[in-house]
């Protein structure tokens, strides 16, 4: 989508200073490819709903980041989308926790996980 337009400034990029271009590629290695394995490397040693939970208040810390050291102002509409992110992030939490909770004493009970047991035999 923002090809087309990048197009346009191809040729002044070329023509860069070389702290352009170390910028560039500072941005490029620790701010996403650093950032992406750290992310993945973190959301493997946790469960999946937690993962997904905690993932999806990001652009809270985004419009934090952006407050502190962007001067960006913090409007209603933010402090709401975030506050609404928060409680989406504790409730889900909680039904995680519910669940495995749950998962736990069937375990204990009978001495079968039920997810295994319904799924049938393993190959």
């Amino acid at each position: 989508m923002f090809l087309a337009p990048a197009l346009i400034h191809l040729p002044d990029l070329a023509h860069s200073s070389a702290t352009t271009w170390s910028q560039l590629i500072c941005l490029a290695l620790f701010c996403s490819v650093f950032a992406f394995l750290a992310q993945t490397w973190a959301v493997r040693r946790t469960s999946a709903g937690r993962a997904g939970l905690l993932m999806g208040t990001e652009p809270i810390w985004a419009v934090a980041i952006g407050i502190t050291l962007g001067g960006e102002r913090l409007t209603v509409w933010a402090s709401l989308g975030a506050v609404l992110m928060i409680v989406g992030t504790y409730w889900g939490q909680a039904i995680e926790r519910t669940h495995r909770t749950a998962t736990a004493e069937t375990v204990e009970e009978d001495g079968t996980c039920p997810v295994l047991a319904s799924s049938g035999p393993r190959e």
